[in-house]
């Protein structure tokens, strides 16, 4: 062989050597843009961190991974409740996720409702942090107008043009303790959305919203209202309701697709463009077997990045503040429909350190169970991760049955306002209409009385309107006793205290789920 053509050789097993460029992937009618997404992941890094039935998120990233490997022109977008959930992220007020984030290689994400709890500059700060934009078109300032984060960005992959934008669910006003959001509008999502795709459509081919206001039949502001109304939308990928939707489901023009919460799936949605036109668009999940088909090892940097943040939280979360000789179990629809042990453990726990003559515990603040055996303060953070302070307030009778009756007029709805109580019990006649449902209350036996001033412990969410709780706005502060998280484990640490509780709310008009 000669040394021209060994050189020659050489070079062109060099050039077949290296890493290739990926190219769009063409189909008979046009290019494929696949879109991965998630939503609702409360911090869900571990597949233990949801009794095994989450992926993880080193499988996460590998699956995305693959996803980018097999169709270059893709689009990674998250729908939000992304760094609240857990005592892992919350002891670092969200920062563990950041560089979980930055590794999945997001391309775009919504803000949650429950991204804002630590507060807005704080919310600001993570974003800042992030590879890629946050972005919100009806999240702005009271006071100025101005949104806080950008409306919406645009990409271009393979000639093909696609505009994203952000909403945020009103709920939040609610949702979040209104200290946090005194200083924010939350601007109506149709409206807004009107305004994106009138500006966007034009110049774009592909309109997707990345929104976090869900599905379900009670919220005031649905994803499917803003399909229905706001023509121009090819694509909405949602969260908030934690609603799993296998195909995704159409209304009108639009498919909503969405993957339940956790990450149990991992949602991937292909469309195809012909023509700057949209000629065909599909939607399905990836469950833990399909994404162990498509990625067969968890990402290294991910697994590394997990074991770092843990051991640097792990004296905290591992300190022993007692032990229960049964587990208290966390049930969302259960909690939120109905009294529960767990729910009157932590009324009990709340009136027992306040001294307060009634405790009233919103069943959307409960996240986890008490398990049985050693109880430790990491446990007690995942039951009440949200940060809220636990206040006696000084109320009147008619106050509240106002709360109560608040707390019921959505039953039989699995809603966070319902009411775990703890010296007072009453029947719930659900057959009455809403605020006419309450009757026969007592407060430790005896019946209320609606012009007697009684002592009252909830958080600080509560008090000051938080979950519709306006009847308590304005109420006397008597004292406060710390996180929600530290008054459980204060009660815990003084024994079991885990007796019969017996019945407190007594259901009439339809069976109590």
């Amino acid at each position: 062989m000669n040394v021209r053509r060994y050189v020659l050789a050489l070079a062109i097993g060099i050039i077949m050597w290296l890493p290739q460029p990926t190219e769009a992937v063409q189909t008979s009618e046009g290019v494929r843009i696949t879109l991965v997404h998630t939503n609702d992941t409360h911090t869900r890094i571990k597949p233990e961190d949801n009794a095994g039935k989450s992926m993880g998120w080193a499988m996460l990233v590998a699956a995305v991974e693959k996803e980018r490997e097999l169709n270059p022109d893709t689009l990674v977008l998250d729908a939000g409740d992304t760094f609240h959930g857990l005592p892992l992220a919350t002891l670092s007020s969200g920062e563990t996720m950041v560089p979980l984030l930055n590794l999945t290689g997001y391309d775009a994400m919504c803000p949650g409702n429950q991204d804002f709890n630590y507060g807005v500059p704080r919310l600001l700060e993570l974003s800042k942090e992030l590879n890629f934009p946050v972005l919100a078109a009806n999240v702005a300032y009271k006071d100025s107008g101005q949104l806080i984060f950008a409306p919406y960005k645009e990409f271009n992959l393979s000639g093909v043009k696609i505009a994203v934008f952000g909403l945020v669910t009103p709920e939040t006003m609610l949702k979040v303790s209104p200290l946090l959001t005194r200083n924010l509008s939350f601007l109506d999502p149709v409206q807004q959305a009107q305004l994106m795709v009138d500006k966007l459509r034009p110049n774009n081919d592909l309109v997707i919203a990345v929104t976090h206001l869900g599905i379900d039949p009670v919220c005031a502001d649905k994803s499917t209202m803003v399909a229905q109304k706001v023509k121009g939308i090819d694509i909405i990928i949602d969260g908030h309701s934690h609603t799993v939707l296998p195909q995704g489901i159409k209304e009108g023009d639009t498919l909503i697709c969405q993957t339940g919460c956790y990450d149990s799936y991992l949602g991937e949605v292909n469309v195809t463009i012909n023509n700057h036109r949209v000629v065909n668009k599909s939607a399905r999940l990836l469950g833990l077997e399909e994404v162990n088909q498509l990625a067969s090892t968890p990402d290294q940097d991910v697994l590394r990045e997990i074991e770092r943040s843990t051991e640097s939280a792990q004296p905290i979360l591992d300190k022993v503040i007692g032990k229960s000789s049964r587990e208290l179990q966390y049930n969302r629809e259960q909690i939120r429909t109905g009294e529960t042990m767990l729910g009157d453990y932590a009324a009990d726990a709340y009136r027992g350190v306040s001294g307060a003559d009634i405790a009233i515990v919103n069943a959307g603040t409960f996240r986890a169970d008490i398990p049985k055996g050693t109880i430790t303060r990491g446990d007690a953070i995942a039951v009440f991760p949200f940060g809220n302070v636990v206040r006696k307030i000084q109320v009147t009778g008619a106050q509240v049955k106002e709360a109560l009756e608040h707390g019921v007029s959505k039953y039989p709805a699995d809603v966070g306002i319902f009411p775990q109580i703890s010296g007072i019990s009453f029947i719930l006649d659900s057959s009455a209409p809403a605020g006419k449902r309450v009757v026969s209350v007592e407060v430790n036996g005896q019946p209320l009385d609606l012009t007697q001033k009684y002592s009252l412990a909830v958080t600080n969410f509560m008090h000051i309107g938080g979950d519709g709780y306006t009847m308590l706005v304005n109420s006397p502060i008597l004292g406060e006793y710390g996180l929600a998280d530290e008054v459980l484990a204060a009660w815990i640490s003084r024994g079991e205290n885990l007796h019969s509780f017996g019945e407190r709310i007594r259901i009439l008009g339809t069976e109590n789920k």
